[in-house]
């Protein structure tokens, strides 16, 4: 790899970290200023990571704006999930996860993470009010990581197949 091609993957490789860490949507020039490069070197290369679905815009008056592209995002959650665990582990974890919640249920006596959230405005200790908050975040983080492992549990066969049928292919 010549120096040239060196500084490219480099740059391209800052452009795209400070890209995927955004909070909210963010400008070319937002993106150059935190990764260190020009403007037109950012739109560059934003550009190609937008053409991979690696990136999503949004228009913001003349402006482009460029986020993590979530549904990227979420398909590498779910591969994530299937290269780092083992089928049962996962299905373990599925099963920890429901018996929070459900136990969630049972201590509040309600239904769902809003439910809980609306109880703070109840009567109760600060402490309480802070412990229901942060059971609600948890509640609603564990159920997001739920339908996470779910996808991932059905699809982890089809993909340990497609892997095996690669190599077999290349053999």
């Amino acid at each position: 790899m010549s120096s040239t091609e060196s500084a490219e993957q480099t740059t391209v490789g800052r452009i795209r970290a400070v890209a995927m860490t955004v909070r909210e949507p963010k400008n070319a020039g937002e993106i150059a200023d935190s990764a260190g490069v020009a403007r037109n070197t950012a739109e560059k290369y934003l550009t190609q990571l937008v053409a991979t679905n690696t990136l999503a815009t949004i228009q913001r008056g003349r402006e482009t704006c460029y986020y993590p592209d979530p549904v990227t995002q979420y398909f590498e959650q779910i591969r994530e999930l299937v290269d780092t665990h083992e089928k049962a582990d996962l299905t373990a974890e599925l099963a920890a996860i429901r018996e929070d919640i459900d136990a969630w249920k049972k201590e509040y006596d309600v239904d769902s993470p809003d439910e809980l959230r609306a109880s703070v405005g109840d009567e109760r200790p600060t402490a309480e009010h802070r412990q229901r908050r942060h059971d609600a975040e948890d509640w609603e983080y564990y159920e997001h990581q739920a339908t996470l492992i779910k996808q991932a549990l059905q699809l982890y066969d089809t993909i340990e197949a497609t892997r095996k049928h690669r190599h077999v292919s290349a053999d």
